[in-house]
């Protein structure tokens, strides 16, 4: 897995010039000379050199008592109308049956919400109870999942550099995208880790980018939402909307101020990255540079309430990822919290987060 890249889109190629010039229409055929017409025939059914039109349709003389042109004694019948065959009638069911398991299929991956057209995902209020599920994960979960095995990849420690802080308090910045389907992942394990320190306000619930891959993973946005917390000053930065109408389609939602941009790329530099979705600063200690785990094999298909109801289940690879993600992230801010609150930052499954990652 790597990180997603920011920036607009590419305009697609066009032709120069404009509309294409219109084909220049070829010159006429001259008429031909009626060279067999007698002297005396008259004209009807001579033109462009054709002898003229009989009762029996050919060039030669017409009987007597005819008209011209009409079928003699012989009634006119519409042509009886034409039916389909049961074999084109099968293909037929076939088709429609393809279509409608197809609209479902899309229904499932977009997690069924809806995309207006323009506009991107929709985004609606994350009801209580979803966020209730979220921030509850039973104790016992979060022991039992511990680091979330090898799903799971540890956020980087460096030691030695300035302490970020704001408001008196260590600072946790958050920099991501609402078309990113890698920031969509890392949410869901914010979202339970951070309530572990205060109270959650004005969560949203959205999709990742439909047209980028994997598609439409089902998330929560941090524009507009509220960490209040007395031990730590949560500031997200949804840097980018989602896609409307295609990828890369999507624009600057919060712009970041020079300092952000400059933790963003002297820490993923120090990394061998390049300034990529997600990145998590946890005081200047501990980060986080690219996703955690890889929501194409986790989350995809699901949408929240599936994936919350997953979470007090230890043994469910979703559970695994996001707790033990979680877990690791919780460690990270005990560090810079002097392991408060206790009852917090001693629990089992945040101990063995700790101790991997060699955190005092």
């Amino acid at each position: 897995m790597s990180q997603v890249r920011p920036g607009a889109g590419q305009s697609g190629n066009q032709r120069p010039g404009g509309t294409p010039p219109r084909k220049p229409t070829p010159p006429r055929r001259p008429a031909t000379k009626n060279t067999s017409a007698k002297p005396g025939a008259t004209k009807t059914g001579a033109a462009k050199g054709r002898p003229p039109t009989t009762a029996a349709g050919k060039g030669g003389p017409a009987k007597p008592g005819s008209k011209a042109g009409a079928r003699p004694n012989k009634p006119v019948t519409a042509r009886p109308p034409s039916r389909f065959s049961p074999a084109t009638m099968g293909f037929a069911a076939v088709g429609l049956v393809v279509v409608i398991v197809l609209v479902f299929v899309v229904i499932k991956v977009t997690g069924g919400s809806s995309t207006p057209p323009g506009q991107g995902p929709a985004i609606t209020a994350a009801p209580p109870s979803l966020v209730d599920e979220v921030t509850g994960v039973p104790p016992s979960v979060v022991t039992a999942v511990g680091t979330g095995g090898s799903s799971v990849v540890a956020p980087q420690v460096l030691s030695g550099q300035p302490p970020l802080t704001s408001g008196g308090k260590p600072e946790v910045l958050f920099i991501g995208a609402e078309f990113c389907p890698y920031c969509a992942a890392e949410r869901w394990a914010m979202v339970n880790a951070f309530s572990r320190f205060g109270t959650w306000s004005g969560l949203r619930e959205t999709t990742s980018s439909p047209y980028d891959t994997p598609p439409a993973i089902a998330t929560f946005t941090f524009h507009g939402a509220t960490l209040t917390s007395q031990y730590v000053d949560f500031v997200p930065v949804e840097h980018e909307t989602n896609d409307t109408t295609a990828l890369g389609t999507r624009k600057v939602l919060q712009p970041l101020t020079a300092k952000q941009q400059n933790l963003w790329s002297t820490y993923s530099s120090h990394y061998g990255q390049q300034t990529g979705y997600p990145f998590v600063d946890f005081g200047n200690k501990v980060f986080v540079i690219g996703p955690s785990y890889n929501p194409a094999t986790i989350l995809a298909g699901l949408n929240q309430p599936e994936i919350a109801a997953k979470l007090t289940n230890p043994n469910d690879p979703v559970t695994q990822a996001i707790v033990g993600t979680a877990n690791y992230m919780t460690a990270a801010v005990c560090s810079l919290t002097h392991q408060q609150p206790a009852s917090v930052c001693t629990a089992a499954g945040v101990t063995k987060a700790k101790t991997a990652l060699k955190l005092s």
